[in-house]
């Protein structure tokens, strides 16, 4: 990867992941009056079939190879139906400060995962920006209370957004193949056409598949995870893991702490203290560590 290529791809997952940290916020209000299941097959009905119209605009074939169906239908059940279903499932019964410390060890189960699976290599930068970066994170999050820490309790929904970040490195691996036969646009839009079909169709066996009309406020949270959390943020995502790799990528989900951060200060006039400035500077250097190990 260039200096040029690198600086780009590293520009659209920090976009990605500040988009993402926004997200939960929007899905807190959708999952009071949608199911996560409704929620999840009706923005990737409308994210795959965007993404796959994207990539047949760009002169792309409108059906991937054989060979890229099955790791699709897998990316299907583990990024879309899993990672999503369970993570707002676990916002029906958790916080959002709570979903956010879970997410932090993402490039942790990210690093575990690749080392064994894809024999991806890292080198002691590379984990020691992975460590610093989820130190920075566990300080934002508790608020630098080591009570808070100490006291995470592991209740239903927070076991889901762990689960769910199971689910979403395994679907970020398998998209490191598939990526190297079709576009990320070709196999983000796939794998989210054929989520929301499996989605669809467990919630029409379990009765969770449920739309009802929302406020006008509620369309615009729900746009706001289709047009900027899903189309946007996936097709980035997906570019950063097929030209940085799955451990570099996920070092960026620990800026999302930040997002909160800033948006409760500008919001909520929650008050930034030295606590959260050192945190935020652990975490954008624990990036900037990781990311830049090959350059």
């Amino acid at each position: 990867m260039s200096k040029s290529q690198a600086r780009l791809t590293y520009a659209l997952l920090a976009v990605t992941v500040i988009i993402w940290g926004i997200q939960p916020l929007c899905i807190k209000w959708l999952v009071a009056v949608w199911t996560p299941v409704t929620i999840t097959a009706m923005r990737y009905y409308l994210i795959g079939t965007a993404l796959i119209l994207i990539a047949c605009s760009r002169g792309e074939g409108l059906l991937p190879p054989k060979s890229c169906w099955l790791p699709l239908l897998l990316m299907a059940v583990t990024g879309i139906g899993l990672n999503n279903v369970m993570q707002f499932t676990g916002l029906q019964y958790s916080t959002v400060t709570n979903c956010t410390l879970i997410a932090a060890a993402s490039p942790a189960i990210t690093a575990f995962m690749a080392a064994i699976f894809i024999r991806e290599r890292l080198g002691v930068l590379s984990w020691l920006g992975i460590a610093l970066s989820f130190a920075g994170a566990l300080a934002v999050v508790s608020g630098g209370e080591l009570a808070v820490i100490l006291g995470f309790g592991f209740n239903y929904g927070d076991m889901l957004f762990f689960a769910a970040q199971v689910a979403w490195t395994t679907y970020s691996l398998i998209a490191l193949r598939v990526m190297n036969k079709i576009s990320a646009a070709l196999a983000t839009g796939w794998a989210g056409l054929l989520g929301a079909v499996v989605v669809s169709l467990y919630g029409g066996v379990t009765g969770e598949l449920a739309p009802v009309n929302l406020t006008p406020a509620l369309w615009s949270a729900f746009a706001y995870t289709v047009i900027c959390g899903g189309i946007m943020a996936m097709l980035f995502w997906n570019i950063g893991v097929k030209n940085a790799g799955p451990s570099t990528t996920a070092i960026f989900q620990n800026i999302t702490p930040i997002v909160g951060m800033i948006g409760g200060s500008l919001l909520f006039e929650e008050q930034v203290g030295v606590v959260e400035i050192l945190g935020a500077i652990a975490i954008f250097l624990g990036v900037y560590i990781t990311a830049g190990r090959k350059h």
